[in-house]
């Protein structure tokens, strides 16, 4: 007698015959067992990270829209803010409301773009711990973007100052914590049937959310302040010693940890230089490109030129969201690869950043915006070279990429899957 579908997803066999046939798949859970912590952690950075990109797609967007209603549509002053256009009386009747569209973006923008770490930090804690987890993350990844007061006393007085955020380092690191101790409480804690409702809705998550408030707020947070302080102090001096400095350090800051503490601080330390009209933005605003684009394009490489495969199959559709946030000016859509093979990819994003950086550095390219992406080029000096810088640092991430990872696949799948490849591609892979 045949193996049913249903025998075998379940191991089991409907005769002696069919045992056999059924062992492989009794075995798999073995081979899950086998696997370490970081693919353990891997797999729940990715549940994290894949359901907070929607989050980092709308929010950019609109705030892509934001920009691009003053400055490339009415033409406003780049160096001028959207309400200071709308103050400036230079504006009215339907350019007035466009403006008054402009800043209502922004603000939505900003609004759903923070909500992305907190997202991420929510779902990685529920696919450690369980849906009793995820209140838990959200609340330790808000507290990483907005973190608790600090009181201090000074001359008698008690007064309260707000910390360095610790950012998409600070969700991670309690996004672990609160998973697993989620986890802990809910195996350990015994309770009977008719108490059941009551561990559920209050005691775990009551106790879990003192433990985010306190973790955050003892540890984390401080950690990650001074984390952001010290890199900020070593961005500053290199900054003061020379533009060259300045913007290899600017670089690969700004793509080591896509977003992280690292990237915000370099970020913060960009907009006070530029602000305080030291050094230009510009270096920033590549390095932000660069990420995503480079690892969208390695996977357009790696599918349709060089055809190694290096590349897990669903990595393929990410690249091209990759590629479409780096036209944007959101380098997030990098952090799937980057948190998948971090010892390969991040070198990779680094050194494109850098490389990419070297040519606006030579030929004095000037980006006016606070925003990076192809959607500011209407607002970019020397906008030709800007575009060439962009897809220079590119291909110096894609082609690195390409060349540091292995083959995921034997020679016999890779001739299979090419074949595949060969029967799906339409124009929009292209």
């Amino acid at each position: 007698m045949a193996i049913t579908k249903r025998s075998a997803l379940t191991g089991q066999a409907e005769n002696k015959n069919a045992g056999a046939a059924a062992k492989p798949a009794q075995k798999a859970p073995e081979v899950q067992e086998k696997k370490g912590l970081w693919d353990t952690l891997s797999r729940h950075v990715m549940t994290g990270i894949s359901n907070m990109i929607p989050f980092l797609i709308m929010g950019g967007l609109i705030l892509a829209f934001s920009q691009l209603i003053p400055y490339v549509i009415l033409g406003v002053d780049p160096s001028m803010g959207i309400v200071d256009a709308m103050n400036s009386g230079a504006y009215e009747g339907f350019n007035l409301s466009l403006l008054k569209f402009a800043n209502l973006c922004a603000d939505f923008g900003g609004t759903l773009f923070g909500f992305a770490i907190p997202m991420f930090a929510a779902f990685m804690a529920n696919s450690i711990g369980g849906k009793l987890a995820f209140p838990a993350g959200f609340i330790g990844g808000l507290m990483a973007t907005k973190p608790t007061a600090v009181l201090s006393l000074a001359d008698g007085t008690w007064t309260t100052t707000a910390p360095v955020a610790s950012t998409f380092l600070g969700a991670l690191i309690i996004a672990i914590a609160a998973g697993y101790f989620v986890k802990y409480l809910n195996q350990k804690i015994k309770v009977s049937h008719n108490m059941l409702a009551f561990k559920s809705t209050f005691l775990i998550p009551m106790l879990a959310a003192v433990f985010v408030m306190l973790g955050m707020h003892l540890v984390v947070t401080p950690l990650g302040g001074m984390l952001n302080s010290l890199i900020k102090a070593g961005l500053s001096a290199a900054g003061k010693a020379g533009s060259y400095g300045y913007t290899i350090a600017l670089s690969a800051a700004t793509a080591i940890d896509l977003g992280g503490p690292i990237n915000k601080a370099a970020g913060f330390v960009a907009l006070g230089f530029t602000t305080d009209k030291v050094l230009p933005i510009t270096a920033r605003v590549v390095a932000i490109v660069v990420p995503s684009f480079g690892l969208g394009l390695a996977t357009l490489i790696d599918r349709l030129v060089v055809k190694r495969h290096v590349f897990d199959k669903q990595f393929y559709p990410q690249g091209k969201t990759a590629m479409f946030l780096a036209l944007m000016g959101i380098s997030e859509g990098a952090i799937p690869f980057a948190a998948n093979d971090p010892l390969r990819v991040i070198p990779s994003l680094i050194v494109g950043a850098v490389v990419g950086n070297i040519i606006p550095f030579l030929t004095g390219v000037l980006n006016h915006a606070p925003w990076g992406g192809l959607i500011v080029l209407p607002v970019v000096e020397g906008r030709i070279w800007y575009f060439i810088s962009v897809l220079a640092g590119g291909f110096v991430t894609a082609i690195m990429v390409n060349l540091l990872k292995k083959n995921n696949m034997d020679d016999a799948v890779v001739k299979a899957v090419e074949e595949d490849d060969l029967d799906e591609i339409t124009f929009d892979d292209l």
